[in-house]
């Protein structure tokens, strides 16, 4: 398309300077933004050429190629494009004498985007001053057709005009009598008024709506600076005014966006539920171990338990030896009995509807494994529904949290629809007992991330999207850095290529077994292992779909739930214990607080026990993640108030025997009297 920019030789914008702006000013507050963003582009260069990586740039609508002299002292090479043809002449000979003074190439085009390869990457976009002046529409797809021109963690580098108000403004200037005409319009006219001879339209951007369309191009904000303002007189104003905030009075602004990875993810997701099934008066009985594994075969004929003849053959229950002999060679620090559930495979897809009309995703589950385990000395049973998803988009494991409780639906083997919460329901109603403290948990297992190869340049650069991943919260883009970050602070690993992360009820554990780092560690470990013990074990090969076997997080979330599973009970229990209290003779109420505060105290040992005894700084993570120490800290509590309730019985009880004692004694002193009468 033909195009010819209005403002020949920037009239306009001169005369704008010299009626609305100090000049000088003008000139020092532009240097401030290029200084800023040269900083930017400096901390790139260094961190690609480290990996022996070229640095290029792209210009946009480069006018005259101002901007060439700068930017080529910094990369190896410049491409550009210029629509204007009297423009794009005068940069091809910018480009020759600057090419010519530093040596590095700059091909200068004639043309938009469209004349360039779209398969060209390059690690630095430059738009200046184009946005405004292109229509609704066209400034849309720019961004995004920039976007798309950047290398993963390139920059974009965009100055554009500026509003403070919450809506963009919309002007048509030309000339009039000589001088610089300014007529407000509305977004139609604006639309309009591009291609018009001696028309230039300008459209003064609100913030939102230059951050409104970096999202849609997935365009993460690094910086934003205001200037050109019209009181200011010195850059340093320019500066203070950012720090603080303030907008008002700035006509120009500079937004440099970062690319942000369009990830494709293999991850282990366990949807892991506890919950009590404890018998208010006996508790679980050991007899009632086989009742218990008899009402699961009934519902589940197909079901393995570990201690099956068959067992063996489940790769599932092969994986859990491999890493139960490793870590827990003398076995784990409480009973348990498993089963494998295998009437369940699961396969997911959803539909949306928009405007665009019905978009289908289908997610490819590689293996669903749902399996429980009763703990009997604890009355705790636990159901995991681990689900092996490949290629899954950044936004889909956001949404994957959310299946836990948004009552999606996927498909099993045999035909049926089913929640996460109605297999839950399924296995504990089978159980036939009354089902209590439920504790919902969600952990993902992270085995590969895009194309990352180094697990701290994730953790670096990926902090709100982990965040996201991690807590389901859809708007994890626009989350302060600083929270996300304070959110990712828990952790635990003792690899260079694992990390365990814990907030709340949700997990996430980075396990890049296929990584560099691992490959070295595996390799290093089979030539230790092959020195001194003939062959490396099992164990450090392990790569299981099940999430958390890798490195035995499994065992630690099951010990840590289990701990939270008895505290939760404990408070519940106090609470009934009080709202079903009969009033009754002292000596009735101090037996029954006396025989509950035993309970306490026998429970509560074993949960310290557990807690401090036999956790390491794996399970640590996991238990601040759950918050259980204030769960600890509210039960010692408990026993406080009522050993002071047992005192005061026992004074109550005291003093009315002694009233008892004294109203006898005066009784029995009458009766001498009056018998002496």
């Amino acid at each position: 398309m033909s195009y010819t920019y209005p403002d020949k030789n920037d009239l306009l914008t001169c005369q704008l300077i010299d009626t609305e702006f100090d000049a000088k000013y003008w000139g020092e507050s532009e240097e401030e933004v290029l200084h800023q963003a040269m900083e930017q582009v400096d901390h790139l260069a260094g961190k690609r050429r480290a990996k022996g990586l070229p640095f290029t740039l792209l210009d946009l609508g480069c006018g005259m190629g101002r901007l060439f002299p700068v930017y080529a002292q910094k990369v190896d090479e410049i491409t550009a494009a210029e629509p204007d043809e009297e423009r794009w002449q005068a940069a091809v000979e910018t480009a020759s004498e600057t090419s010519r003074q530093t040596g590095t190439p700059i091909d200068v085009r004639h043309g938009d985007v469209r004349v360039l390869p779209e398969d060209r990457k390059y690690s630095v976009v430059v738009s200046s001053h184009v946005m405004q002046h292109i229509t609704c529409g066209m400034a849309a797809d720019l961004m995004t057709a920039m976007a798309k021109r950047l290398e993963p963690n390139g920059l974009l580098i965009m100055t554009t005009t500026y509003t403070d108000g919450d809506e963009d403004l919309f002007f048509r200037e030309s000339w009039k009598d000589g001088e610089r005409f300014n007529e407000i319009i509305d977004r139609e006219g604006f639309n309009q008024s591009f291609g018009a001879e001696g028309v230039l339209p300008v459209r003064m951007f609100a913030e939102q709506s230059i951050l409104h369309l970096a999202d849609g191009a997935n365009l993460e904000l690094v910086r934003m600076s205001r200037y050109h303002y019209q009181q200011h007189h010195s850059a340093a104003e320019d500066v203070e005014a950012n720090l603080s905030g303030e907008g008002e009075g700035a006509r120009d602004v500079m937004y440099i966006f970062r690319r942000r990875l369009e990830v494709d993810i293999d991850g282990n997701i366990c949807y892991h539920f506890s919950f009590s099934i404890y018998d208010e008066e006996v508790g679980l009985r050991l007899d009632d171990e086989q009742e218990l594994r008899d009402a699961i075969r009934k519902a589940y004929p197909a079901a393995v338990f570990i201690d099956d003849e068959n067992a063996k053959e489940e790769q599932f229950y092969r994986e859990l030896a491999t890493s139960q002999g490793f870590l827990h060679g003398g076995g784990l620090p409480f009973n348990c009995f498993r089963v494998l559930l295998k009437d369940y495979d699961l396969q997911f897809a959803i539909e949306t509807r928009s405007s665009a009309g019905v978009r289908k995703t289908e997610y490819d589950i590689k293996e669903t494994r749902v399996f429980m385990t009763v703990f009997p000395e604890s009355d705790t049973v636990q159901v995991c529904i681990c689900l092996s998803v490949m290629d899954a988009e950044e936004n889909d494991y956001v949404y994957f949290r959310h299946v836990q409780g948004n009552g999606a639906k996927m498909r099993n083997r045999d035909g049926r629809m089913l929640s996460i919460r109605d297999i839950f329901n399924e296995i504990s109603g089978c159980l036939h007992r009354n089902v209590s403290d439920v504790a919902e948990n969600y952990f993902l297992e992270i085995k590969r991330f895009g194309d990352y190869e180094k697990l701290e340049e994730i953790l670096q650069t990926e902090q709100k999207l982990l965040y996201g991943m991690m807590t389901g919260d859809e708007g994890w883009k626009h989350v302060p850095l600083e929270l996300a970050d304070q959110r990712l602070q828990n952790r635990w690993g003792s690899r260079d290529f694992i990390r365990l992360i814990s907030f709340g009820s949700n997990s996430l554990f980075f396990n890049l077994s296929k990584s560099p780092d691992a490959v070295n560690y595996r390799a290093n470990r089979l030539n230790f292992d092959h020195s001194y013990y003939g062959d490396m074990d099992p164990y450090f090969s392990l790569d299981s779909d099940t999430a958390g076997l890798n490195h035995g997080i499994i065992f630690s979330m099951e010990l840590v739930m289990v701990i939270k599973t008895i505290c939760n009970r404990i408070l519940r229990r106090q609470a009934s214990h009080y709202s079903g209290k009969e009033k009754g003779k002292p000596s009735e109420e101090i037996r029954r607080i006396k025989k509950y505060r035993g309970e306490l105290i026998t429970t509560l040992n074993k949960v310290e026990n557990l807690s401090i005894s036999e956790i390491g700084e794996m399970e640590r993570v996991l238990l601040i993640g759950q918050q259980i120490d204030p769960l600890i800290e509210k039960i010692k509590y408990l026993l406080e108030l009522l050993e002071s309730e047992l005192d005061l019985l026992y004074n109550t009880s005291t003093n009315r025997l002694g009233n008892m004692i004294a109203v006898g004694g005066l009784i029995f002193a009458g009766i001498q009297i009056l018998l002496a009468l």
